[in-house]
């Protein structure tokens, strides 16, 4: 069946419609809103033929139709006006993205809280992993006479400690010297480039026992690379549950359960469980959105999912999504998660300029 230019902008009026009362839509609604130039009788046959292809459908007994999945996808991907944000939207995540000396995790914190607030929405955040991220500093802290913490900060500022226990005392002096030779050799690795050669060279400058060194260097691998077990943040869940496809109970338990399953929210979200396409979409700076029956799982049937990526040194470290009704502000989703992954870089990058103006600018480009 042909979709001819009519059939789009009566499709298009349905979603505009269905996005602002969450009502189904009649052909007289259409003709008396969005003015074609056609008969209630014609806007009707078309309707009908829209039901056929798959991109409308009749709810319960309603005389009125609502957007399907595949017409949302349709019109996500062909239809939707696109808008920048507003300048107070763009000021307020700039303001979160400039200040520097935010540590990473408490920063994405903030923009998953920001999100929400802007979007209405329930925004996810999944925390960068540590196993991939370079070692910026290392200290040693004493706590006791029988143990010491180890400080690690990361590229991004991300902290972490893990207490270590002492078989007999050490100095502060020599816990100076300890964490001066960690730095000088491990600053700028990961943990897969700690090699044998490299820790026999390390042991030859600590002067300490060989059970010390091995405490040490495990300490510093389990909270790199086992203690980070992928953390996820999630803002405004509470939110979803303004919105009346989520008035029914069963509904609003289904997404209220998914919102506090950790394993199922990374799967879902992504990751290395992602389709191919999703991953390639992922490494190429796009957004992945998911609508409707898109969603593999029974619990997001009734939402849609918009994800970012956020990536350092060309590696993806983890991901922000925005989950809300199929009847979600797409434009604005979009807008918002594609002006952080524009930024999110510049906050590596002590040398950057683009300040006010860049993201501006690339939109005019």
């Amino acid at each position: 069946m042909d979709m001819s230019e009519r059939k789009l902008q009566i499709l298009q009026a349905i979603i505009m419609n269905y996005l602002e009362t969450a009502e189904p839509v009649g052909s007289r609604t259409i003709s008396r809103r969005f003015p074609m130039g056609i008969s209630s009788a014609t806007i009707r046959n078309e309707m009908s033929d829209l039901e056929e292809l798959g991109l409308i459908e009749q709810p319960h007994t309603s005389a009125g139709r609502i957007p399907s999945s595949k017409g949302y996808r349709l019109y996500v991907d062909h239809l939707m006006e696109r808008d920048q944000m507003s300048q107070a939207q763009a000021n307020a995540l700039r303001g979160i993205l400039r200040e520097k000396t935010m540590q990473l995790d408490s920063m994405l914190r903030e923009i998953g809280n920001l999100l929400a607030a802007l979007t209405k929405y329930t925004a996810i955040v999944t925390m960068p992993q540590l196993k991939k991220a370079k070692l910026k500093h290392i200290q040693l802290i004493p706590l006791d006479q029988k143990s010491v913490i180890l400080v690690l900060v990361t590229d991004g500022n991300i902290v972490r400690n893990h207490v270590i226990p002492l078989k007999q005392p050490l100095s502060g002096e020599e816990l100076y010297r300890l964490s001066d030779v960690l730095n000088r050799h491990l600053s700028g690795l990961t943990v897969s480039e700690i090699t044998l050669p490299l820790i026999q060279k390390m042991k030859g400058e600590m002067y300490i026992g060989h059970d010390m060194m091995e405490s040490l260097l495990n300490a510093i691998h389990d909270t790199m690379r086992y203690a980070d077990d992928v953390d996820i943040f999630t803002s405004g869940a509470a939110n979803i549950l303004n919105f009346p496809e989520f008035s029914n109970i069963a509904r609003a338990r289904a997404i209220m359960e998914f919102f506090q399953q950790k394993d199922q929210m990374l799967h879902v979200l992504g990751g290395d469980s992602a389709p191919e396409e999703e991953n390639t979409a992922a490494r190429d700076g796009k957004l992945r959105i998911r609508i409707g029956s898109e969603n593999q799982i029974e619990q997001l049937r009734d939402c849609s999912i918009i994800t970012a990526t956020y990536h350092y040194n060309s590696q993806s470290i983890g991901s922000i999504s925005v989950v809300g009704p199929m009847r979600m502000d797409y434009d604005k989703v979009i807008s918002a998660l594609e002006y952080l992954i524009h930024d999110f870089p510049d906050l590596f990058d002590p040398e950057s300029s683009q300040e006010e103006d860049g993201y501006e600018k690339g939109r005019e480009g």
